[in-house]
Order: C-alpha cells, then structure tokens, then sequence
C-alpha cells in the first residue's frame, strides 16, 4: 500500500513539474546584446485583463546587468518584486493573488513599451512596423503587441494573451513647490 501511495506521489510530482514546462515562454524576451547600464523610471499602470482591471505603480531601476522592477499599489502595498538580467525574469516576491501572472510576458511589453530601444537589442525574429504613434511588434511572423504612444501614456495591447495596459510616467520624485513648512500642533 506504501508503494502505491508513493508512486502516486512521484507521478503527480511529475506531472506538476511537467505543467511548468508547459506553459507558454515570452519570446523576444531575451536581449541578444544587453549591456550593463544605469536606467530608472517610474509608471502607473492600469492593466485591463478579461473582466478584471487593477491599477499600480512599477518602478524600474536598472544598475549594471540587473534590471529590477518592484510593483506596488496605490497605497504602497508591494506586489511583486522581480529582475530580468537580459535573459530571463526572476521572480523576488510577489503576493499570493500574482502567482499564476505570466511574468515574462508582462516583462516583455514593458520593456518594448518603455526601455530605451529594446527593441533594437532584439534577435532576428522580432520586426516592428512603425507607424506615426504606433509600434506594431511580430514575433516569428506573428503579431504580438500593439504599442500606442501617446503625449501623456503608452497604450500597450498584447494580442497573444489577450490584456491592455495604459502606462503612465510619473515625476522622478516629489518636488519643492516653495511652500515653507509650519509647525504643526497636536489637536485634542
């Protein structure tokens, strides 16, 4: 009886194994000559995938090889924690909700959205159609991404998942307005 539970056991391990193997890889996500330098930014994003929407912050930073990407809500809640070193996301941490994100895909048209040519690091399978405010990004032939840049916001709109995001920038930190600060006393 002992064997037969044991061999059950290796099986499902087997077979969840086998699951991860599966699901589909980010292509054009590995950068065939990525090279070390400084680069930070700042996003919102609003992400709309089947009937669910949700909004965060992305900040990227980028020291030497690693690129680091930290995602927190509104309210400073972190969600997810990751790098990509020029060849595949590691995933740091992320909340419980996130586990199932196809991570390498959202990395992916982030960066063809918002990395300063990133595109053009790419292998000889991507191509890209430009239009006036329009990137159209095809991988193997296929199309991928739909990228619209906009004055204010990057339209992005993966055609494999399927999911749309809107990136915004935001200020590289908060700024003095001239304002003097006061002292404030307790209320009672």
């Amino acid at each position: 009886m002992q064997l037969k539970w044991a061999g059950i056991v290796i099986c499902a391990m087997l077979l969840c194994g086998g699951c991860q193997s599966m699901l589909p890889k980010a292509q054009g996500l590995a950068a065939s000559s990525w090279t070390a330098q400084n680069y930070q930014r700042q996003d919102q994003l609003e992400v709309q995938w089947k009937e669910h929407s949700f909004s965060f912050l992305l900040y990227q930073q980028q020291q030497g090889q690693k690129l680091e990407m930290l995602a927190l809500t509104l309210t400073g809640q972190q969600l997810f924690k990751l790098n990509f070193d020029g060849h595949q996301v590691h995933v740091e941490q992320r909340i419980e909700q996130m586990k199932l994100l196809p991570f390498e895909f959202v990395v992916r048209d982030i960066l063809y959205a918002t990395y300063p040519d990133f595109a053009r690091l790419q292998q000889q399978n991507v191509r890209i159609d430009t239009a006036v405010q329009t990137q159209s990004i095809f991988i193997n032939q296929q199309p991928v991404l739909k990228i619209v840049h906009q004055d204010d916001a990057i339209e992005l709109n993966n055609l494999q998942v399927p999911y749309q995001m809107v990136i915004s920038a935001i200020s590289e930190g908060l700024e003095n307005t001239g304002v003097e600060s006061t002292d404030m006393e307790p209320t009672e």
